[in-house]
């Protein structure tokens, strides 16, 4: 078999999972995938227009569609979901993208001084699984409209925070929160334990995972 990346991962039943089954948000998916299919990013950075196989172009029709004032970033790397966040969101709109280590440190990046100048991106240098941290910060969890979470899949930070997350009452409003490679082995028993309604869009974004959850009513695990 040839294949650019193979990787081992968990495939699990979906009509006994309620969370699975409470979602509803179809029009805003479909909507979304209707976008993603039709228009291209730009600029075209490493695999920034596969789609389906990552999660870029998903990325796109979902902020185009919700079209959200506060977004979060979680793993700004080298700016790709920062870069489409900005690119596809309302002019004044505010994107915050934490990591440990600075974008400008990697051997390649897709931001640029700009970006950060007009105020439309910040960047934090700060460690949410340290608890003091996430309650630092928690008053842009409980503004944000949408919250990207792309971390280092170390089988703890995920958790960690969403643990975090789970045990706080956000404000009632409209906050998606979408989640990458949710089919690597130490990241499927999180998905699964998610209660909120949520819905599994690999076909269409990542192969390794892209899952969409509502957290309107706030993060709820099981």
């Amino acid at each position: 078999m040839n294949a650019r990346h193979i990787i081992s991962g968990f495939f699990c039943s979906v009509d006994d999972d309620p969370a699975a089954q409470a979602f509803s948000d179809y029009s805003t998916v479909l909507d979304a995938l209707k976008y993603a299919a039709f228009n291209e990013i730009h600029p075209d950075f490493e695999f920034a227009n596969a789609f389906p196989g990552d999660h870029y172009r998903l990325l796109s029709g979902l902020i185009s569609i919700i079209n959200p004032e506060i977004m979060l970033d979680i793993g700004t790397y080298r700016g790709c979901s920062s870069r489409v966040m900005v690119d596809n969101s309302p002019k004044n709109s505010r994107v915050y993208t934490f990591d440990i280590t600075g974008w400008q440190e990697f051997d390649w990046t897709v931001l640029t001084e700009d970006d950060f100048e007009s105020k439309r991106l910040t960047q934090l240098l700060e460690d949410l699984s340290d608890f003091s941290i996430f309650t630092k910060y928690l008053n842009l969890f409980e503004c944000a409209d949408f919250i990207m979470l792309d971390g280092p899949k170390d089988g703890s930070f995920e958790e960690t925070l969403l643990g975090y997350l789970s045990a706080k009452e956000l404000p009632n409003k409209t906050r998606w929160l979408f989640i990458d490679d949710i089919r690597f082995e130490n990241m499927y028993k999180l998905w699964r334990s998610i209660a909120s309604p949520k819905i599994d869009l690999s076909s269409f974004g990542h192969f390794s995972g892209s899952g969409l959850v509502n957290i309107q009513e706030g993060l709820k695990l099981i």
